[in-house]
Protein backbone atom coordinates (compact mmCIF):
# COMPACT_ATOMS: atom_id res chain seq x y z
CA UNK A 1 0.00 0.00 0.00
CA UNK A 2 2.37 2.57 0.28
CA UNK A 3 4.03 2.05 -2.63
CA UNK A 4 1.21 2.94 -4.41
CA UNK A 5 1.52 5.84 -2.04
CA UNK A 6 4.60 6.98 -3.04
CA UNK A 7 4.26 6.39 -6.40
CA UNK A 8 0.89 8.43 -6.51
CA UNK A 9 2.56 11.35 -4.99
CA UNK A 10 5.45 10.98 -7.92
CA UNK A 11 2.84 11.83 -10.37
CA UNK A 12 0.98 14.31 -8.26
CA UNK A 13 4.09 16.33 -8.35
CA UNK A 14 4.55 16.22 -12.03
CA UNK A 15 0.89 17.13 -12.48
CA UNK A 16 2.39 20.64 -11.16
CA UNK A 17 5.43 20.58 -13.34
CA UNK A 18 4.23 20.63 -16.55
CA UNK A 19 8.12 21.65 -18.23
CA UNK A 20 9.14 18.67 -16.56
CA UNK A 21 6.42 16.49 -18.47
CA UNK A 22 6.60 18.24 -21.60
CA UNK A 23 10.37 17.49 -21.86
CA UNK A 24 9.81 13.45 -20.38
CA UNK A 25 7.13 13.18 -23.70
CA UNK A 26 9.81 15.61 -26.04
CA UNK A 27 13.30 13.80 -25.38
CA UNK A 28 12.31 10.36 -26.31
CA UNK A 29 10.61 11.60 -29.72
CA UNK A 30 14.01 14.26 -30.22
CA UNK A 31 16.44 11.22 -29.92
CA UNK A 32 14.77 8.81 -32.51
CA UNK A 33 13.85 12.08 -35.01
CA UNK A 34 17.49 12.82 -34.95
CA UNK A 35 18.58 9.68 -35.15
CA UNK A 36 15.93 8.53 -38.08
CA UNK A 37 16.15 11.56 -40.20
CA UNK A 38 19.68 12.29 -39.78
CA UNK A 39 21.98 9.23 -40.16
CA UNK A 40 21.70 7.54 -43.55
CA UNK A 41 23.69 4.63 -43.81
CA UNK A 42 27.08 4.47 -45.66
CA UNK A 43 28.72 7.67 -46.55
CA UNK A 44 27.77 9.43 -49.85
CA UNK A 45 29.39 12.90 -51.24
CA UNK A 46 32.63 11.70 -50.18
CA UNK A 47 35.63 14.50 -51.84
CA UNK A 48 37.89 12.94 -53.51
CA UNK A 49 40.55 14.11 -56.52
CA UNK A 50 40.81 12.01 -59.72
CA UNK A 51 44.37 12.50 -61.39
CA UNK A 52 43.85 10.95 -64.83
CA UNK A 53 46.65 10.05 -67.01
CA UNK A 54 45.20 7.15 -68.67
CA UNK A 55 46.49 7.78 -72.23
CA UNK A 56 43.74 5.25 -73.52
CA UNK A 57 46.62 3.05 -76.08
CA UNK A 58 45.94 -0.44 -76.07
CA UNK A 59 48.83 -2.71 -77.52
CA UNK A 60 47.16 -6.08 -78.43
CA UNK A 61 48.52 -9.42 -80.47
CA UNK A 62 45.70 -11.18 -82.86
CA UNK A 63 45.06 -13.77 -84.64
CA UNK A 64 44.41 -12.11 -87.97
CA UNK A 65 46.73 -8.91 -88.19
CA UNK A 66 49.19 -9.56 -85.85
CA UNK A 67 50.44 -6.88 -82.93
CA UNK A 68 47.61 -3.85 -83.29
CA UNK A 69 47.20 -0.84 -81.58
CA UNK A 70 43.37 0.71 -80.60
CA UNK A 71 42.10 3.30 -78.61
CA UNK A 72 39.82 3.22 -75.89
CA UNK A 73 40.13 4.63 -72.45
CA UNK A 74 38.72 2.63 -70.30
CA UNK A 75 39.60 4.68 -67.10
CA UNK A 76 36.14 6.70 -68.09
CA UNK A 77 34.23 3.27 -67.37
CA UNK A 78 36.14 3.21 -64.25
CA UNK A 79 34.88 6.54 -63.08
CA UNK A 80 31.64 6.39 -64.29
CA UNK A 81 31.48 2.67 -62.14
CA UNK A 82 32.10 5.03 -58.82
CA UNK A 83 28.29 6.42 -59.81
CA UNK A 84 26.51 9.61 -58.86
CA UNK A 85 25.91 9.63 -55.58
CA UNK A 86 29.10 7.97 -53.58
CA UNK A 87 31.66 10.38 -54.76
CA UNK A 88 32.50 14.66 -54.88
CA UNK A 89 34.84 14.39 -56.91
CA UNK A 90 37.12 17.33 -58.91
CA UNK A 91 39.56 16.22 -61.52
CA UNK A 92 43.06 17.53 -61.66
CA UNK A 93 46.49 16.51 -63.94
CA UNK A 94 48.72 17.52 -60.89
CA UNK A 95 49.68 14.77 -58.99
CA UNK A 96 50.96 16.49 -56.44
CA UNK A 97 48.50 19.16 -55.85
CA UNK A 98 45.81 16.49 -55.41
CA UNK A 99 48.07 14.97 -52.62
CA UNK A 100 48.43 18.43 -51.10
CA UNK A 101 44.46 18.82 -50.75
CA UNK A 102 44.37 15.29 -48.62
CA UNK A 103 47.11 16.34 -46.55
CA UNK A 104 44.83 19.72 -45.79
CA UNK A 105 41.61 18.10 -44.99
CA UNK A 106 40.01 19.12 -48.42
CA UNK A 107 39.47 15.71 -49.73
CA UNK A 108 39.28 12.27 -48.48
CA UNK A 109 41.26 10.84 -51.39
CA UNK A 110 43.45 11.10 -54.23
CA UNK A 111 42.36 8.14 -57.07
CA UNK A 112 45.67 8.65 -59.24
CA UNK A 113 45.45 6.42 -62.71
CA UNK A 114 48.48 5.73 -64.49
CA UNK A 115 49.12 6.14 -68.17
CA UNK A 116 49.19 2.59 -68.85
CA UNK A 117 45.66 1.47 -67.09
CA UNK A 118 44.28 0.31 -70.25
CA UNK A 119 47.26 -1.33 -71.90
CA UNK A 120 47.13 -2.82 -67.73
CA UNK A 121 43.62 -3.82 -67.79
CA UNK A 122 43.21 -5.61 -71.08
CA UNK A 123 46.07 -7.54 -70.83
CA UNK A 124 45.03 -8.78 -67.26
CA UNK A 125 41.67 -9.90 -69.15
CA UNK A 126 43.27 -11.98 -71.51
CA UNK A 127 46.12 -13.57 -69.34
CA UNK A 128 42.75 -15.28 -67.80
CA UNK A 129 40.31 -15.45 -70.67
CA UNK A 130 42.81 -16.09 -73.59
CA UNK A 131 41.51 -14.62 -76.44
CA UNK A 132 38.90 -12.07 -77.31
CA UNK A 133 36.65 -11.41 -80.11
CA UNK A 134 36.99 -7.27 -80.71
CA UNK A 135 35.45 -5.12 -83.44
CA UNK A 136 38.43 -3.15 -85.51
CA UNK A 137 37.27 -1.28 -88.21
CA UNK A 138 34.75 -2.95 -89.22
CA UNK A 139 36.10 -6.74 -88.97
CA UNK A 140 35.92 -9.31 -85.63
CA UNK A 141 39.13 -10.20 -84.74
CA UNK A 142 40.41 -12.12 -82.22
CA UNK A 143 42.68 -10.62 -79.07
CA UNK A 144 45.60 -12.86 -77.47
CA UNK A 145 47.18 -12.79 -74.61
CA UNK A 146 50.44 -10.35 -75.06
CA UNK A 147 52.45 -11.78 -71.71
CA UNK A 148 52.83 -10.32 -68.67
CA UNK A 149 54.65 -7.48 -67.40
CA UNK A 150 56.06 -8.34 -64.78
CA UNK A 151 57.21 -6.19 -62.30
CA UNK A 152 55.47 -2.78 -63.25
CA UNK A 153 53.94 -0.47 -60.88
CA UNK A 154 49.85 -1.11 -60.24
CA UNK A 155 48.17 1.29 -62.58
CA UNK A 156 45.56 2.30 -59.97
CA UNK A 157 47.08 4.12 -57.08
CA UNK A 158 44.26 5.25 -54.22
CA UNK A 159 45.84 7.31 -51.78
CA UNK A 160 43.17 7.60 -48.72
CA UNK A 161 43.08 9.65 -45.81
CA UNK A 162 42.47 6.69 -43.37
CA UNK A 163 42.01 9.10 -40.14
CA UNK A 164 38.08 8.78 -41.20
CA UNK A 165 37.87 4.77 -41.09
CA UNK A 166 34.08 4.92 -42.41
CA UNK A 167 35.20 6.82 -45.23
CA UNK A 168 38.34 5.82 -46.35
CA UNK A 169 36.27 1.73 -46.29
CA UNK A 170 33.27 3.45 -48.37
CA UNK A 171 36.29 5.06 -51.06
CA UNK A 172 37.96 1.68 -51.59
CA UNK A 173 35.42 -0.34 -51.68
CA UNK A 174 33.19 1.69 -54.15
CA UNK A 175 36.64 1.89 -55.97
CA UNK A 176 37.33 -2.12 -55.82
CA UNK A 177 33.68 -2.63 -56.54
CA UNK A 178 34.25 -0.41 -60.01
CA UNK A 179 37.50 -1.97 -60.80
CA UNK A 180 36.03 -5.52 -60.82
CA UNK A 181 32.62 -4.97 -62.18
CA UNK A 182 35.14 -3.63 -65.59
CA UNK A 183 37.21 -6.19 -65.27
CA UNK A 184 34.07 -8.86 -65.40
CA UNK A 185 32.63 -7.12 -67.98
CA UNK A 186 35.53 -7.74 -70.31
CA UNK A 187 35.07 -11.32 -69.08
CA UNK A 188 32.31 -12.21 -69.19
CA UNK A 189 32.57 -14.79 -66.37
CA UNK A 190 32.32 -14.44 -62.64
CA UNK A 191 34.62 -17.73 -61.35
CA UNK A 192 38.08 -15.76 -61.86
CA UNK A 193 38.53 -12.96 -59.42
CA UNK A 194 40.62 -9.64 -60.14
CA UNK A 195 44.22 -9.69 -58.49
CA UNK A 196 44.07 -6.78 -56.54
CA UNK A 197 47.85 -6.51 -56.54
CA UNK A 198 48.30 -6.42 -60.11
CA UNK A 199 46.32 -3.42 -60.57
CA UNK A 200 45.69 -1.06 -57.66
CA UNK A 201 47.91 -0.04 -54.89
CA UNK A 202 46.14 1.50 -51.36
CA UNK A 203 48.49 3.62 -49.80
CA UNK A 204 47.20 5.16 -46.24
CA UNK A 205 48.88 9.32 -46.37
CA UNK A 206 47.49 9.63 -42.50
CA UNK A 207 46.85 6.94 -39.88
CA UNK A 208 47.84 3.82 -41.34
CA UNK A 209 46.58 0.81 -40.53
CA UNK A 210 43.69 2.81 -38.22
CA UNK A 211 40.61 0.38 -37.31
CA UNK A 212 37.23 1.56 -36.16
CA UNK A 213 38.62 1.55 -32.69
CA UNK A 214 41.19 4.30 -33.21
CA UNK A 215 38.33 6.27 -35.31
CA UNK A 216 35.90 5.84 -32.29
CA UNK A 217 38.35 6.82 -29.41
CA UNK A 218 38.10 11.09 -30.25
CA UNK A 219 34.50 11.18 -30.32
CA UNK A 220 34.02 8.66 -27.16
CA UNK A 221 36.33 11.36 -25.04
CA UNK A 222 34.60 14.16 -26.43
CA UNK A 223 31.36 12.57 -25.65
CA UNK A 224 32.57 12.04 -22.52
CA UNK A 225 33.87 15.47 -21.33
CA UNK A 226 30.32 16.64 -22.53
CA UNK A 227 28.15 14.10 -20.36
CA UNK A 228 30.51 14.96 -17.67
CA UNK A 229 30.62 18.31 -17.23
CA UNK A 230 27.23 19.03 -18.39
CA UNK A 231 25.63 16.80 -15.81
CA UNK A 232 28.17 17.76 -13.35
CA UNK A 233 27.46 21.72 -14.22
CA UNK A 234 23.56 21.50 -13.92
CA UNK A 235 23.05 19.73 -11.18
CA UNK A 236 25.72 21.05 -8.92
CA UNK A 237 24.53 24.81 -9.52
CA UNK A 238 20.54 23.68 -9.23
CA UNK A 239 21.41 21.63 -5.89
CA UNK A 240 23.00 25.03 -3.98
CA UNK A 241 20.85 27.60 -5.63
CA UNK A 242 17.92 25.13 -4.06
CA UNK A 243 19.85 24.50 -0.60
CA UNK A 244 20.39 28.58 -0.37
CA UNK A 245 24.40 27.51 -0.66
CA UNK A 246 24.72 29.93 -3.48
CA UNK A 247 22.50 32.57 -2.60
CA UNK A 248 24.82 32.87 0.52
CA UNK A 249 28.00 33.12 -1.69
CA UNK A 250 26.43 35.63 -3.81
CA UNK A 251 25.24 38.12 -0.33
CA UNK A 252 29.05 37.18 0.46
CA UNK A 253 32.23 39.48 -0.24
CA UNK A 254 32.57 36.71 -3.06
CA UNK A 255 31.72 39.07 -6.53
CA UNK A 256 30.35 37.11 -9.40
CA UNK A 257 32.82 36.64 -11.79
CA UNK A 258 34.57 35.69 -8.90
CA UNK A 259 31.99 33.08 -8.05
CA UNK A 260 31.94 31.94 -11.86
CA UNK A 261 35.53 31.62 -12.44
CA UNK A 262 35.54 29.51 -9.17
CA UNK A 263 33.20 26.78 -10.87
CA UNK A 264 34.86 26.69 -13.90
CA UNK A 265 38.20 26.28 -12.53
CA UNK A 266 36.74 23.34 -10.07
CA UNK A 267 34.59 21.67 -13.31
CA UNK A 268 37.55 21.72 -15.44
CA UNK A 269 39.62 20.37 -13.32
CA UNK A 270 37.12 17.52 -13.04
CA UNK A 271 36.70 17.07 -16.38
CA UNK A 272 40.36 16.89 -17.14
CA UNK A 273 40.92 14.10 -14.79
CA UNK A 274 37.77 11.93 -16.29
CA UNK A 275 39.01 12.64 -19.70
CA UNK A 276 42.52 11.49 -18.73
CA UNK A 277 41.17 8.40 -17.37
CA UNK A 278 39.53 7.49 -21.10
CA UNK A 279 42.56 8.90 -22.98
CA UNK A 280 44.50 6.68 -20.99
CA UNK A 281 42.17 3.51 -21.34
CA UNK A 282 42.05 3.79 -24.52
CA UNK A 283 45.98 3.95 -25.43
CA UNK A 284 46.92 1.41 -22.81
CA UNK A 285 43.91 -1.32 -22.65
CA UNK A 286 42.90 -0.71 -26.64
CA UNK A 287 45.97 0.72 -28.06
CA UNK A 288 44.77 3.35 -29.59
CA UNK A 289 46.34 4.82 -32.34
CA UNK A 290 47.88 8.26 -30.61
CA UNK A 291 50.82 10.28 -33.14
CA UNK A 292 49.94 13.77 -31.83
CA UNK A 293 50.45 15.90 -28.76
CA UNK A 294 49.23 15.30 -25.46
CA UNK A 295 49.79 19.00 -24.19
CA UNK A 296 47.69 20.35 -27.31
CA UNK A 297 45.00 17.66 -26.70
CA UNK A 298 44.58 18.79 -23.19
CA UNK A 299 44.54 22.46 -24.32
CA UNK A 300 41.39 21.70 -26.97
CA UNK A 301 39.35 19.97 -24.25
CA UNK A 302 40.29 22.97 -21.55
CA UNK A 303 38.83 25.79 -23.79
CA UNK A 304 35.65 23.44 -24.84
CA UNK A 305 34.96 22.71 -21.31
CA UNK A 306 35.09 26.32 -20.41
CA UNK A 307 32.67 26.77 -22.91
CA UNK A 308 30.71 23.82 -21.86
CA UNK A 309 30.44 24.92 -18.26
CA UNK A 310 29.57 28.16 -18.70
CA UNK A 311 26.41 26.90 -21.24
CA UNK A 312 25.62 24.43 -18.07
CA UNK A 313 25.37 27.89 -16.11
CA UNK A 314 23.23 29.58 -18.46
CA UNK A 315 20.72 26.10 -18.76
CA UNK A 316 20.96 25.68 -14.39
CA UNK A 317 19.18 29.53 -14.48
CA UNK A 318 16.25 27.75 -15.75
CA UNK A 319 15.84 24.59 -14.08
CA UNK A 320 13.97 24.51 -10.67
CA UNK A 321 15.19 20.92 -10.34
CA UNK A 322 17.66 18.25 -10.35
CA UNK A 323 15.54 16.79 -12.80
CA UNK A 324 14.67 18.97 -14.85
CA UNK A 325 18.91 19.62 -14.94
CA UNK A 326 19.15 16.03 -16.04
CA UNK A 327 16.79 17.13 -18.49
CA UNK A 328 18.25 19.77 -20.04
CA UNK A 329 21.91 18.27 -19.82
CA UNK A 330 20.40 15.84 -22.20
CA UNK A 331 19.13 18.52 -24.44
CA UNK A 332 23.03 19.09 -24.67
CA UNK A 333 23.68 15.32 -25.03
CA UNK A 334 21.28 13.61 -27.61
CA UNK A 335 22.33 16.02 -30.29
CA UNK A 336 26.01 15.96 -29.64
CA UNK A 337 25.28 12.18 -30.07
CA UNK A 338 24.54 12.54 -33.51
CA UNK A 339 25.13 15.33 -35.19
CA UNK A 340 28.90 15.78 -34.81
CA UNK A 341 30.78 13.44 -36.23
CA UNK A 342 31.63 11.70 -32.99
CA UNK A 343 30.51 8.00 -33.86
CA UNK A 344 29.99 8.75 -37.85
CA UNK A 345 31.59 11.03 -40.65
CA UNK A 346 29.15 14.26 -41.76
CA UNK A 347 29.13 11.83 -45.43
CA UNK A 348 27.06 9.47 -43.65
CA UNK A 349 24.24 11.35 -42.07
CA UNK A 350 21.22 12.60 -44.11
CA UNK A 351 22.35 16.11 -46.72
CA UNK A 352 19.25 18.32 -44.97
CA UNK A 353 20.82 17.68 -41.44
CA UNK A 354 24.50 18.01 -42.40
CA UNK A 355 24.70 21.78 -42.04
CA UNK A 356 23.42 21.64 -38.54
CA UNK A 357 26.40 19.73 -37.93
CA UNK A 358 28.84 22.94 -37.69
CA UNK A 359 26.23 24.19 -35.08
CA UNK A 360 27.68 22.32 -32.18
CA UNK A 361 30.91 22.97 -30.67
CA UNK A 362 31.58 19.38 -30.30
CA UNK A 363 32.29 18.98 -33.89
CA UNK A 364 34.62 20.96 -33.61
CA UNK A 365 36.14 19.52 -30.27
CA UNK A 366 36.04 15.76 -32.30
CA UNK A 367 37.37 17.47 -35.47
CA UNK A 368 40.69 18.80 -33.74
CA UNK A 369 40.89 16.27 -31.10
CA UNK A 370 40.93 13.21 -34.45
CA UNK A 371 43.56 15.49 -36.30
CA UNK A 372 45.78 15.42 -32.80
CA UNK A 373 45.31 11.69 -32.08
CA UNK A 374 45.50 10.22 -35.82
CA UNK A 375 46.93 12.43 -37.85
CA UNK A 376 49.42 14.04 -35.82
CA UNK A 377 48.29 17.68 -36.42
CA UNK A 378 49.79 20.68 -34.46
CA UNK A 379 48.48 23.79 -33.67
CA UNK A 380 48.75 24.78 -37.64
CA UNK A 381 46.47 21.93 -37.86
CA UNK A 382 43.63 22.32 -35.98
CA UNK A 383 43.56 26.44 -35.26
CA UNK A 384 40.16 26.69 -37.24
CA UNK A 385 38.48 24.28 -34.66
CA UNK A 386 40.37 25.86 -31.69
CA UNK A 387 39.34 29.35 -32.52
CA UNK A 388 35.67 28.71 -32.80
CA UNK A 389 36.16 26.40 -29.57
CA UNK A 390 37.72 29.70 -28.04
CA UNK A 391 35.21 32.23 -29.05
CA UNK A 392 32.43 29.94 -27.78
CA UNK A 393 34.47 29.41 -24.63
CA UNK A 394 34.53 33.06 -24.24
CA UNK A 395 30.60 34.14 -25.17
CA UNK A 396 29.70 30.89 -22.74
CA UNK A 397 32.11 32.51 -19.92
CA UNK A 398 30.59 35.72 -20.27
CA UNK A 399 27.46 35.10 -20.27
CA UNK A 400 27.59 33.08 -16.88
CA UNK A 401 29.46 35.78 -15.45
CA UNK A 402 26.09 37.95 -16.00
CA UNK A 403 23.73 35.48 -14.89
CA UNK A 404 25.68 35.68 -11.28
CA UNK A 405 25.79 38.92 -11.41
CA UNK A 406 21.89 39.37 -12.28
CA UNK A 407 21.26 36.42 -8.88
CA UNK A 408 23.62 38.51 -6.76
CA UNK A 409 21.50 41.67 -7.42
CA UNK A 410 18.39 39.73 -6.67
CA UNK A 411 19.61 37.71 -3.58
Amino acid sequence: MNVFFVARNVFRRLRHDWLTVIMLGTIPLLFILLFGYAFSGTPTDISVVIVNHDSGKITVNTKEFGMITVEKRLSEDLISGFGDHVFRARVTDDAKQAQDLVKRGKARAVIEIAPGFSQDLIDHVLSVKGEMAYSYHGQTVHLLPRGANEGSAPPLLLSVDRSNVPAADTIEATVRSSLNSLFLSYLEREDAPLNWSDMMHTDDIYAAGASYMDYYSPGVIGFAVTVITSMLTLISLVREERSGVLERLLTSSIRPWELSMGYTLAFTLISLVQAGEVILIAYFLFHTMFVGSLGLMLLVIIVYTIGLQGLGTLLSGLARNEFQAVEYALLIILPGLILTEAFWPIEALSPALRPLVFLFPLTYLNRALRAIMLRGAGFSGIWVELTVLAAYALLMLGLSVALMKRRGYSS
